[in-house]
């Protein structure tokens, strides 16, 4: 495949886009549904939302040996149709217990499909056009961040909390349709006898280069899970009369621009300027939405997560070698789990000790942390490989 416009390469995309937008639908509105239809407290609340991304940082590592042992699309195909049955399971929870256990269990699949997904379209793009595939593929997870959100709040005001997950149900059942046609011009891994399969170990689940690199991810997505997850209560708390969709559909027009960006500045060998460039747009967002400024935030945020995306991604996938990218792959998402999990577990807890806004300005401690380690430890090492 040496063109970007390959059929290929377009339904990766298009499942993709599908698929984040089905996640997203429900982002903004189960913290509501929680509260509302439950009646949990904010530190509850945070701990049933935080077991999507906790199982999945726990599945993660082994996405990764998964990915590098078995036929990625068969495995893509296979993590799809699962995550899109769940859906059906939220429409019958009657219970929050039962909630809980759907979510912790989507949440292992999640990240076992969006290794496979994204180890796919790397197989799938010349070495030359990766930086801008990678870019591009992630602008269509950029797109599900705006659709989602936009999506569920809509469908919520007109409808309920049920037409919010049936619709979520539809979606993905199309991103998973469009993804059976694509085709691997060859199945990597190739298939080998059992003697000669990986075999199972610390090293073929985790990326040791990448370690360095995944604290730095930890820190940073902190503010991110943060803003993601609790936006909507950060509105009614602040009682900010802006529909909260519009802060979606700004922040993920921030991170298209800049994971275009991003992607064009990695292709041109910059892949360590757009980290810093990037998370200084990150601290300066904090500061604009405590003064109020609700919807440019939006869009500072957005291009300051769309251009350090690429680049970690990519620096992750440079730090090892070909047979290792699920591996590297499933720890770059690992660390991207484990950070946004962290952010909203503490979130409700710091929310109730302070505020929303709270929690955010610990976000904002969190990317200054992640940019002094990244310059002093992490990128000198990266250089060195």
């Amino acid at each position: 495949m040496n063109s970007l416009l390959h059929w290929n390469f377009v339904a990766c995309c298009l499942s993709n886009l599908l698929f984040y937008t089905s996640v997203y639908v429900l982002v903004p509105v189960l913290p509501l549904y929680l509260i509302d239809e439950f009646h949990a407290e904010k530190s509850l609340a945070g701990v049933v939302l935080s077991l999507f991304a906790f199982a999945g940082m726990l599945s993660r590592p082994f996405s990764g040996f998964l990915v590098d042992t078995f036929r990625r699309k068969p495995l893509y195909l296979l993590c799809y149709f699962l995550f899109t049955v769940h859906f059906a399971g939220y429409l019958l929870a009657g219970t929050l217990l039962v909630l809980a256990v759907l979510r912790a269990a989507q949440g292992l699949i999640f990240s076992i499909a969006t290794t496979s997904s994204t180890t796919v379209v790397v197989d799938l793009l010349p070495v030359d056009k990766q930086g801008r595939g990678i870019g591009i593929f992630g602008v269509t997870t950029s797109a599900g961040i705006l659709f989602g959100p936009l999506t569920g709040l809509t469908v919520l005001t007109h409808y309920s909390f049920h037409a919010v997950f049936a619709v979520a149900l539809a979606i993905s059942a199309v991103a998973l349709l469009i993804g059976a046609t694509i085709r691997m011009e060859k199945q990597l891994p190739p298939t080998k006898p059992d003697e000669h399969r990986k075999k199972f170990s610390i090293k073929n689940i985790i990326l040791a280069q990448g370690l360095r690199m995944a604290l730095c991810v930890i820190l940073v997505m902190f503010l991110y899970g943060a803003l993601i997850h609790y936006l909507t209560l950060f509105v009614r708390e602040r009682d900010i009369t802006t529909e909260p969709g519009y802060f979606f559909v700004l922040l993920s027009l921030g991170l298209i621009l800049g994971r275009l960006v991003g992607g064009w500045l990695v292709d041109k060998g910059f892949l360590l300027l757009p980290v810093i460039i990037g998370k200084l747009c990150m601290i300066a967002t904090v500061f604009v939405l405590g003064a109020d400024i609700f919807l440019p935030s939006a869009l500072l945020c957005g291009l300051g997560y769309g251009i350090i995306f690429p680049s970690y991604q990519t620096i992750f996938i440079r730090l090892a070698s070909g047979e290792q990218r699920g591996i590297a792959i499933s720890t770059y998402r690992t660390a991207t789990d484990f950070g946004t999990g962290f952010a909203i577990l503490c979130g409700g807890l710091i929310a109730e000790l302070s505020s929303f806004f709270g929690v955010f300005l610990t976000g904002a401690v969190m990317v200054c942390f992640s940019m002094l380690f990244f310059i002093t430890v992490a990128a000198p090492h990266f250089k060195r490989r």
